[in-house]
């Protein structure tokens, strides 16, 4: 029998050869927990029985017992066959190469977005489609019922835009993404008792210069600087001017929360910059809670994440329930701000003008302020600031009710 190897039956036999061998290998190889460049917690492989139960086995009826019947039989969502499934998916040998190809192939087909985010122009963008009217006219009632709780402290409130608004020119009319300057002007109707803070004319004004990273959804230093630049007209002290300051480029390699959706690499790496004064920087211990323990610091930059991916968590460290700021401005002065991940580039510039900030991300807390010792009369000021996108899904401010 001649068998003729034809380029047809090379490349079918290839493709069989990648078949069969990337499962094995899967299987054969060692399991990560994270993704680095994703960003994430991998999937655990799902267990169909309870390991306490079936260590405690005496007899078969009770390593029956042990197996989680329910999840093979019941229409969970996910079952296990789903679970497994991306477990296979998580833990797929070259899985970031597949990622990356799959990436590249719709790309060449004229996709612009994938995963949500929306590359052009050597920058990507994450989208703002849709959100619950429901869940955000809850948040307006809840932050709008804690400061009429508080009449004697001042409250403000600052929507901040993300790049698509400063961006949108870049964005088709067609492509669905709502307009995050009609979606703030809207929720600050809603609350009575805040003063709104618009720092979108700033950022607009100044949307030709390094305000948004290309590679994450933040805004720059320089971005959180015209946003402190106009919260403090209506915070009451004057901003310090950018000639103030000396700035240093602590990293020029960050590539950050939506490249690791895309793993696109073709988009231009960002800097992170620090910005000092150049005469009078206060002095600062900022003590960060976890959640079960304290750390201090003698400085608003944690930069051993300047050594890993997650390069943005230098501002302040990683999301935390809990920090307070202190600082040797002499005023007397002090801030609570109920934040999202924006703040903390921003906390820099506003700690030059506070003795004490104390910074609570709602995710984390469960509980009243005043269990962790809050208590909202004492501040000066309480600022709540978040992204619209951030706060459009946020589903913690009501938590806020809480409080006594």
């Amino acid at each position: 029998m001649n068998f003729k190897m034809t380029p047809q039956k090379l490349m079918i036999a290839l493709f069989s050869i990648v078949l069969l061998a990337v499962p094995i290998v899967t299987l054969a190889l060692p399991k990560q927990e994270r993704s680095e460049n994703e960003n994430r917690t991998l999937k655990d492989l799902p267990t169909l029985v309870d390991s306490n139960k079936l260590n405690k086995a005496e007899n078969l009826a009770d390593v029956i017992k042990s197996v989680k019947w329910s999840y093979i039989t019941e229409r969970k969502n996910p079952s296990y066959m789903d679970d497994i499934e991306t477990y296979l998916s998580d833990h797929l040998a070259g899985r970031e190469l597949w990622v990356v190809a799959s990436n590249k192939m719709e790309r060449l087909a004229g996709k612009q977005e994938i995963n949500e985010v929306f590359t052009s122009d050597d920058r990507m963008i994450q989208v703002f489609k849709e959100y619950n009217e429901e869940t955000v006219s809850a948040s307006l009632e809840a932050i709008d019922i804690f400061a009429a709780k508080f009449p004697d402290v001042p409250m403000y409130f600052m929507l901040a835009p993300t790049s698509q608004e400063i961006y949108s020119s870049l964005m088709p009319s067609y492509g669905g993404y709502l307009s995050e300057k009609a979606f703030i002007e809207g929720c600050y109707g809603k609350t009575e008792n805040l003063t709104p803070i618009d720092c979108l004319s700033f950022l607009s004004g100044h949307r030709d210069e390094y305000i948004y990273y290309r590679t994450d959804h933040h805004w720059t230093s320089l971005g959180a600087y015209y946003a402190y630049a106009a919260a403090a007209r209506q915070l009451g002290y004057n901003a310090y001017g950018l000639n103030a300051f000396n700035i240093e480029t602590a990293s020029s390699s960050f590539r950050g929360t939506l490249f690791s959706k895309t793993l696109d690499s073709t988009v231009t790496p960002d800097s992170i910059d620090y910005y000092h004064l150049a005469s009078n920087e206060p002095t600062v211990k900022m003590t960060v809670f976890d959640g079960r323990e304290q750390t201090e610091y003698d400085s608003l930059y944690v930069r051993d994440y300047l050594a890993i991916k997650d390069k943005y968590s230098s501002f302040t460290g990683s999301n935390s329930p809990l920090i307070t700021i202190e600082t040797d401005v002499d005023n007397g002065k002090s801030l609570l701000l109920i934040k999202d991940s924006y703040a903390h580039s921003l906390v820099p510039f506003l700690s030059k003008h506070y003795s004490k900030i104390t910074m609570v991300d709602m995710r984390y807390i469960n509980v009243g302020l005043d269990y962790f010792s809050i208590n909202v009369n004492d501040y000066s000021q309480v600022l709540i600031s978040y992204n619209v996108i951030s706060f459009a899904g946020d589903q913690n401010l009501p938590k806020l009710r809480l409080t006594r």
